[in-house]
């Protein structure tokens, strides 16, 4: 076995698979030993939003992520978008489904209107919610949808998402930053709403590196728990990301989990 290991580094296989292998892990030199990664899941009952004052900062793509990791790792979360003005994430998995709208239409039948995106329970949300927004019946359709598993919000984006209501019922508010000066500043100006809110506030970056990740958090009041790394797959929709960015989902699982 030696002698084969021995000639096939010498051939120009070897020299394909090493450039093959960077490409799978997102990295150059040096190059860590590929090794299996155990997939985190969610604690049942858990109860996590994403939010970010701006849109365009990878909310929806986090939430999403975190969801079908979580499915993953053995326990399948309720994925529930309730961007109030662009809900993007049915669009984004080419599903014709029912919304939050049609559940809150149907009390005590939610659950038969949950769809699936592969793995995950899925609640698409409604265009045009911000006009019929109920923070208590939002909850109530959380919680029975939700029963006996965890829950994954897409609360979108501006300071109308951060209703008390339905804030008070997360275990979780991750704020999601860009790194983009845009998307920054817009962190930096959500510090006065956020300092009210009665629930456990942490800092999830997205296209960062960790040195950039701990540099914004430095200047940000919340803990750090996950610094997505630029991945080109990401722009697929397709969910397919390369090995750092599933690392850093499963830190920002384990943190909330």
């Amino acid at each position: 076995m030696n002698g084969l290991r021995a000639w096939l580094d010498r051939t120009p296989m070897a020299t394909l698979a090493l450039a093959l292998a960077r490409d799978a892990t997102g990295r150059t030199e040096p190059l860590e030993p590929l090794r299996p990664i155990r997939p985190a899941s969610l604690r049942v009952g858990c109860r996590i939003g994403f939010w970010s004052l701006t849109a365009g900062a990878g909310t929806s793509t986090v939430a999403a992520l975190v969801a079908h990791r979580s499915a993953a790792g053995g326990h399948a979360p309720l994925l529930i978008d309730l961007d109030r003005w662009t809900p993007s994430l049915a669009l984004r998995a080419k599903l014709e489904i029912a919304t939050v709208a049609d559940a809150l239409l149907r009390p005590g039948r939610e659950a038969e209107l949950v769809s699936r995106w592969c793995e995950i329970p899925f609640l698409a949300g409604a265009p045009g919610l911000h006009a019929t927004f109920d923070p208590e019946r939002i909850v109530e359709l959380v919680e029975r949808s939700a029963a006996g598993r965890a829950a994954v919000l897409d609360l979108g984006s501006g300071a109308d998402a951060l209703d008390a209501h339905v804030i008070g019922a997360l275990d979780r508010l991750c704020v999601v930053t860009g790194t983009r000066a845009g998307q920054l500043q817009a962190a930096f100006c959500a510090q006065p709403l956020l300092r009210t809110l009665d629930v456990p506030i942490r800092l999830v970056t997205v296209c960062a590196s960790d040195e950039d990740a701990r540099r914004v958090a430095s200047r940000l009041p919340w803990p750090l728990i996950a610094a997505i790394p630029f991945d080109p797959f990401l722009a697929k929709d397709d969910f397919a990301v390369r090995a750092p960015t599933t690392r850093a989902i499963d830190a920002l699982i384990r943190a909330c989990a």
